[in-house]
């Protein structure tokens, strides 16, 4: 078969997918585990949406009875999150699990440690979630706790706020913000091309690696090879930076208040300041 044909078969395959889901919308529920079955393998968000609840609350009680078993799933439920927080008129508040806010445009999503699972009385313990927020364009997620590794992976718009994170938060964001109260882990904005990352304490090591704009803030010390390699933006560090910031670094700034050793090695581009020379 020549090229046209593979191209024009695959297209009239995903009509064909469209067109199966929408004649499925509005179809009645059996619950989460039945809303996953009629699913492909790796769901978009639109396919989500053409078979979720039409309305916030009964979304809001699908999430809460849901126990995803693994990464399918658990798109799934991140989807569905987003798409509640977004028709519901108040915040949208649930336990914290990986993919919340997953593709957020829009609303108020709340992760809260305390919150019961299934509705029941006893509070559940805090537990790190992964990938909160990713892919973000718009509305605001809150993390009453711990995030775990690539919060706001990939965000382009909105605002996210937690006690602390993992590794790699906030790689490859292009835009909104994003404030962490607390430490974070390595890789923190790995990639950027946009967007306002604050972390009110310390930062581990490659923060800013291959960052292109965009602006970080890190209120305490910084780990080693701060700015790795970065081509534009900003970066201010209200403590110290580690050994080799600004390592082979082609642009951009770089404040802190003081530097480890070999501090702009290899530099062919922008500049590294030290706060007591301002």
């Amino acid at each position: 078969m020549k090229l046209k044909g593979l191209m024009e078969e695959a297209y009239r395959g995903r009509v064909r997918e469209k067109k199966r889901l929408e004649e499925r919308r509005g179809e009645f529920l059996l619950g989460f585990e039945d809303l996953a079955a009629r699913l492909k393998e790796r769901p978009k968000r639109e396919e989500v949406e053409l078979l979720a609840p039409q309305d916030g609350e009964s979304i809001r009680e699908l999430l809460m009875s849901a126990s995803p078993r693994d990464k399918k799933e658990g798109t799934i439920w991140g989807y569905l999150t987003s798409i509640a927080a977004e028709r519901l008129p108040s915040p949208l508040v649930i336990p914290p699990r990986n993919y919340a806010g997953l593709e957020l445009a829009g609303g108020t999503l709340i992760l809260d440690g305390g919150t019961p699972p299934s509705g029941g009385a006893e509070k559940a313990p805090w537990r790190r979630a992964h990938h909160l927020g990713e892919r973000m364009s718009g509305g605001r997620l809150v993390v009453l706790g711990g995030a775990g590794d690539y919060l706001g992976q990939e965000m382009r718009g909105g605002g996210i706020v937690a006690l602390s994170c993992g590794d790699y938060a906030f790689r490859k964001m292009a835009g909104g913000w994003g404030v962490v109260r607390g430490a974070a882990g390595n890789y923190l904005a790995v990639g950027n091309s946009g967007g306002r990352v604050v972390v009110k304490g310390g930062a581990g090591a490659r923060s800013g690696w291959l960052m292109r704009s965009g602006r970080i803030r890190i209120g305490g010390d910084a780990g080693e090879y701060l700015g790795l390699m970065m081509r534009g933006g900003e970066i201010s560090v209200g403590g110290g930076a580690g050994a080799r910031a600004g390592w082979r670094m082609k642009g951009g700034l770089i404040e802190a208040g003081d530097y480890g050793p070999e501090a702009g090695a290899e530099r062919v581009g922008g500049r590294l300041l030290r706060r007591e020379d301002l």
